[in-house]
């Protein structure tokens, strides 16, 4: 059909709309962000950018499975035509830069603005109808709040008023057993096809009228021609929720002149197969370059440090330190859950270099840890070392947790090199573990600790020493130095991390010592005779004073170690390695050696005795394993293992992200019920962009561990996160980048209640389940415990009502309800944690906090 022309006159939107002024820069440009917000085939979003001649150009960074892109400004609906457009339009949606048109017949239409060019005023329309198939109806789904009055003219009898909105249109069985619907997020619109059971995906066909040629490219994505140039549409993704867990579906174009089919891979067809996206992506950064190296979750909030030189990083002003200081700066900054707030970040430094790389959260606020050459880093003074003891120093600082206000720092090194990678928290007196590498051989604290010496006794001129890994224990507010330690034999030793677990310490990094201590007992007694680096896990007490065990961890090659988590009686280490004799392999996921590096995952016995099993994580490039974290759900724990991978075995294409969501015993995917490595290999998350390379991920603190932040960094990318806290990229060599990777569809509760409540009474909080992804379906049950995990409550509070089923939450939609804490006479004042668990059937279950005040005052 012809594009349709809306009436003349006044239309009054009960939101502002955002208005362009004219400029052939600012209407070509606009029709590209059209593009990319507007075209989101089966979440295959298009990357289009115009190059400087006018000219677009394709760029092929995309997001990966499971992206959700919402905007900032407020969700554009779907609006019902009553007369005031082309009566062969059902519902419109006005996005950034354009308009969709969806037919009563259930045809797509994407009207492009008209550009101002060297040939005169053109446009562009795009029509979408699917081949085989047609709609079965056209409905709106999900009313929503927003009214539009359109007043036009000066008849009355012209004029709609209070017309209908909708979050979705749903076009029924386009095909028998395969529904599609398309959904408004944000300012885009994005299309979803629901495979029932037994339904035939190989049905799908969808011919795009206006193209002048479609192409599927060596990368996946499909390049799509237009008068004005060629667009590109990322790779479509698939996945199936079994039991609450998302698993992924391996899916590809197939494409016949000017329409596209999908080739899917292995899966279950007795199961609904979703094309369908969830993610939230932001870039971090300003016009230099900058790196993330670390992050942390709260239920509410994510959090992320590293290192910038951006004289312009966003969100500083009011914050602790709110500009660059030196050269280059650490940098934290704290973020909203879904990325589309920077709620605040601050700079990190003194008048020289300094750079950040362990972030660690409690009650008492945020611990960040890293390197400083700076003689003046800020708020030192009162601290345990308040001065630089030469060079570079390793140094600790607390924030508070609104980032505004720099609580206490400190130093700690000797004479020559020293630098912190990890920190981690205990409690008591050793509070806060700071680790990382040292060359000095004259570090205070080390006195009666685990050992007391530099593993190479001879002291070389500053610069030449070789170093030792190190670790320090620090009281809550840093201003004493507990104890401190080496760790390390008579060659280079660094800790590259450290977790704290049951009053113990477990560190692990890389060594080239052939007398590492304590190794005597372990589960790789020595290291292996090749002169290269062995990986290394070591048991502490965590009073620092006593090494209880050590193990090496290698092949025949170079093996790091890069990240540790613990979990009960388990230790779980990552990194990368080139030996193809790894131990433990034999069982795991992927037993055999890729290429040129493969990352790793191990896990161990908590005494480090035995390698209970490994897996090899990459294929034949370069892949290393960066990040590690334990989530899980009611079924169980997985491992959340993150880095980089390189497919090519040339290293010439560079790095992508990627997560993998393994299962506890490390021999199959937890995400995937599928036996064929090809299709695994697309697990969870692979790319948030070009070259780039994970370091850091978080699990927020609730049951379900199928929420998780990825973090790290990405070069220069004109791909746009639209709807995120910086959709753009700030500029320079490299930003930081965050992505929240949504793996099943899922709910939360907000907000996290506080209750103040007197003894022999009754404290009331409003709290609301959310929906989010789409989450319905099943009646999810809440019940209030004493941990995250279950437990009764304390003797004397009761939760009259509870357990209780609340019922289906509606797709995208919320429950409210009000939660009554009792409080018995006998109950001590003072402040108490309870926990709201929501049990939803087979799907995920999460945990809230709550806080009760029990006070002898009413508030």
């Amino acid at each position: 059909m012809d594009r349709p022309e809306p009436g003349g006159g006044i239309m009054q939107y009960s939101m502002r709309q955002r208005n362009r002024k004219p400029g052939s820069r600012g209407r070509f440009l606009g029709l590209w962000y059209f593009f990319l917000g507007l075209l989101a085939f089966q979440g295959a979003t298009v990357l289009a950018w115009p190059k400087h001649g006018g000219e677009p150009r394709e760029t092929s960074g995309s997001p990966s499975p499971q992206v959700s892109r919402k905007l900032i400004h407020p969700s554009v609906p779907f609006i019902t035509n009553q007369g005031q457009t082309d009566e062969r339009v059902r519902f419109y949606a006005g996005v950034d830069g354009g308009t969709v048109y969806v037919t009563r017949i259930g045809e797509i239409v994407y009207d492009l603005p008209k550009v101002s060019g060297k040939a005169g005023t053109t446009g562009w329309s795009l029509k979408e109808a699917f081949v085989g198939g047609a709609a079965a109806l056209v409905e709106g789904a999900e009313k929503v709040p927003t009214e539009v009055n359109y007043l036009i003219g000066s008849e009355k009898s012209a004029w709609r008023t209070n017309v209908p909105t909708y979050g979705r249109v749903t076009l029924g069985d386009v095909y028998e057993g395969i529904e599609v619907e398309l959904r408004a997020a944000g300012a885009t619109v994005e299309k979803l096809f629901h495979v029932k059971p037994g339904a035939r995906p190989e049905k799908i066909g969808v011919r795009i009228s206006g193209a002048t040629f479609l192409r599927a490219n060596d990368k996946g994505e499909l390049e799509v021609g237009t008068g004005l140039g060629t667009v590109v549409f990322s790779r479509p993704k698939a996945y199936q929720t079994v039991a609450g867990h998302a698993h992924p579906v391996e899916i590809a174009y197939a494409v016949d002149g000017t329409s596209y089919r999908f080739e899917v891979g292995q899966y279950d067809r007795t199961k609904e197969l979703v094309i369908d996206p969830l993610i939230q992506n932001t870039f971090l950064g300003g016009s230099g370059g900058d790196r993330v190296t670390a992050s942390a979750a709260s239920a509410s909030n994510v959090l992320v440090a590293g290192t910038t030189d951006s004289t312009d990083f966003p969100g500083t002003e009011g914050g602790a330190r709110p500009a660059l200081a030196g050269p280059s700066d650490g940098f934290v900054a704290l973020l909203s859950s879904d990325l589309k707030t920077i709620i605040q970040a601050t700079y990190l430094g003194g008048t020289d270099d300094d750079s950040v790389s362990g972030l660690a959260v409690s009650e008492a606020g945020i611990y960040v840890t890293g390197s400083t050459t700076s003689t003046d880093f800020p708020g030192t003074t009162g601290g345990a070392r308040p001065q630089n003891a030469g060079g570079k120093d390793a140094f600790a600082a607390l924030l508070t947790s609104d980032l505004k206000t720099l609580t206490q720092a400190t130093y700690f090194g000797g004479t020559d090199e020293d630098a912190a990678s990890s920190v981690a928290l205990f409690g008591g007196a050793y509070a806060v573990f700071v680790a990382g590498r040292t060359a000095s051989h004259d570090l205070v604290g080390i006195l009666d600790s685990a050992q007391p010496l530099n593993g190479d006794p001879v002291i070389r001129p500053v610069g030449q020493n070789t170093d030792d890994g190190f670790i320090a224990a620090f009281s809550a507010d840093l201003k004493s130095l507990t104890q401190a330690t080496y760790l390390g034999g008579r060659s280079s030793d660094s800790i590259n991390a450290i977790a704290v677990s049951a009053g113990f310490v477990y560190a692990t990094g890389e060594t080239v010592s052939t007398d590492f201590p304590k190794t005597g007992g372990g589960a790789q007694e020595i290291h292996y005779p090749d002169g290269q680096s062995d990986a290394f896990v070591a048991l502490l007490t965590s009073d620092l004073t006593t090494h209880v065990r050590a193990t090496y961890l290698g092949g025949l090659g170079q093996d790091i170690a890069h990240a540790i988590a613990v979990s009960g009686p388990d230790v779980f280490v990552g990194g990368e390695t080139t030996a193809s004799s790894f131990p433990g392999t034999l069982g795991g996921l992927f037993p055999t050696f890729g290429g040129a590096t493969d990352g790793f995952v191990a896990r161990l016995n908590s005494s480090l005795a035995s390698v209970i099993q490994a897996s090899f994580v990459g294929a034949s490039g370069f892949d290393r394993v960066l990040a590690l974290g334990i989530g899980g759900s009611f079924s169980g724990p997985v491992v959340n293992v993150a880095g980089s991978r390189d497919t090519d075995p040339e290293g010439i294409t560079g790095p992508d992200a990627f997560l993998w969501v393994l299962g506890y015993d490390l021999k199959a995917f937890a995400e995937s019920p599928i036996k064929d490595p090809t299709v695994l290999r697309n697990s969870a998350f692979e790319s948030f962009g070009s070259s780039d390379v994970a370091t850091a991920l978080a699990v927020p603190p609730s049951i379900s561990g199928f929420n998780v932040y990825l973090a790290g960094e990405i070069p220069q990318s004109n791909a746009d996160q639209l709807g995120a806290a910086q959709p753009r990229y700030g500029g320079g060599a490299s930003d930081g980048f965050v992505a929240k990777l949504v793996l099943v569809r899922d709910y939360s509760f907000s907000p996290l209640p506080t209750i103040n409540v007197t003894p022999g009474g009754q404290g009331l909080a409003t709290v609301t389940v959310n929906s989010l992804n789409g989450f319905t379906g099943e009646a999810v049950k809440l019940g209030i415990f004493a941990q995250p995990t279950g437990g009764a409550l304390p003797a004397g509070f009761t939760a009259p009502g509870f357990p209780q089923d609340i019922g289906s939450l509606p797709p995208n939609g919320s429950f409210f309800f009000t939660l009554t804490i009792g409080v018995a006479p006998t109950v001590a004042p003072g402040t108490y944690t309870l926990w709201i668990i929501g049990f939803p059937g087979t799907s995920v279950a999460h945990a809230a906090r709550v806080t009760v005040n029990v006070v002898t005052t009413p508030p």
